[in-house]
């Protein structure tokens, strides 16, 4: 069981070397502790590969390490590698008693069950073919941007703007007097960025956020009397009052409007347009590609169906029978 032991251990190890569990490494040597629980607790639970352990089983089942990273998501690891890791192995484990008791009782060998669980292997086999046929055509189904500005110029009387949006500029510090200094430099025509960079609690997001249009309903909608002041009080170019909200201090300037009705700019809908291409490409594709495979198949005389007219006349027996 030591032998087993080390094994693991030296594999998790350099299994974190690679990044692949997590980047924080509390959180990987709260791994190693919970394996080393895990195989201490029972010498039954050592795997038949020390490189990949056994977290779990249940009659012949078996859950290893390996299957369990492949099946828990990425983002998941990262958070918190040994809950996630937990939390699998305990659901793991009740789908596996699940399971064996619908084995026991026969519900596997069910009419029904077995119709509905072909469905489901049809499904999943459908939707492989799709994929597969996605990803052997990746270069076909690309979408330029000629493709969306044609596209949104032939709609364009499509996209109109169903409220009143607008470019402003909001500023949050944490003290008046940083504040009242913004406000200041603004009118002093100092530029956005020096002055974001200079007092803004988060630069990066309040300057970003200030370049793109908002629909008016939108703008600061959790501090009303912000967005009170951009849909009803200032002016273009006006700064409001400073206003104290949960603790900080803000301040809005209204830069642009586009009123309900106009066009948006081709920017503003640039990566919806060419994802609704991408998807029209693709369900091209995948049709012409099961045209093709009902074709071959008639052709290669593998298809039988009967007639409307003969169902039709069935159906009509059927109930003169009854």
């Amino acid at each position: 069981m030591y032998m087993i032991l080390f094994g693991t251990l030296n594999y998790l190890r350099d299994f974190s070397r690679m990044n692949l569990l997590s980047t924080n490494n509390m959180a990987i040597n709260g791994l190693l502790l919970f394996m080393m629980s895990l195989i201490l607790s029972s010498c039954e639970m050592a795997s038949d590969h020390p490189s990949d352990p056994v977290l779990a089983r249940v009659g012949e089942s078996a859950l290893t390490l390996q299957q369990a990273l492949k099946e828990i998501p990425d983002l998941l690891l990262v958070k918190d590698s040994l809950s996630a890791i937990e939390q699998f192995q305990t659901t793991w484990i009740q789908n596996q008693v699940i399971r064996k008791e619908a084995e026991r009782i026969g519900l596997d060998r069910n009419a029904d069950m077995t119709r509905r669980m072909e469905r489901l292997r049809e499904q999943l086999l459908r939707n492989a073919i799709t994929d597969y046929v996605i990803s052997q055509h990746s270069e076909e189904l690309a979408v330029s941007r000629e493709e969306a500005q044609n596209y949104y110029q032939s709609h364009k009387d499509n996209f109109i703007l169903d409220e009143e949006y607008i470019r402003f500029r909001h500023l949050t510090t944490r003290t008046l007097g940083e504040a009242e200094s913004a406000r200041n430099d603004l009118l002093g025509s100092v530029s956005w960025s020096d002055v974001t960079q200079r007092y803004s609690v988060n630069p990066d997001r309040q300057f970003r956020e200030s370049e793109r249009f908002w629909p008016v309903t939108m703008a600061v909608s959790d501090i009303p009397i912000m967005n009170h002041y951009l849909a009803n009080v200032i002016g273009i170019r006006e700064i409001s009052p400073i206003q104290v909200h949960g603790g900080l201090f803000h301040f809005v300037q209204l830069m642009e409007s586009r009123p309900e009705g106009d066009h948006p700019d081709l920017e503003w809908l640039i990566e919806q347009i060419t994802e609704w291409l991408r998807l029209e490409k693709t369900q091209r594709l995948v049709n012409s590609y099961i045209r093709n495979l009902y074709l071959q198949a008639e052709a290669n005389n593998e298809i039988e169906r009967l007639a409307i007219d003969e169902i039709e006349w069935q159906q009509e027996s059927n109930r003169n029978t009854q």
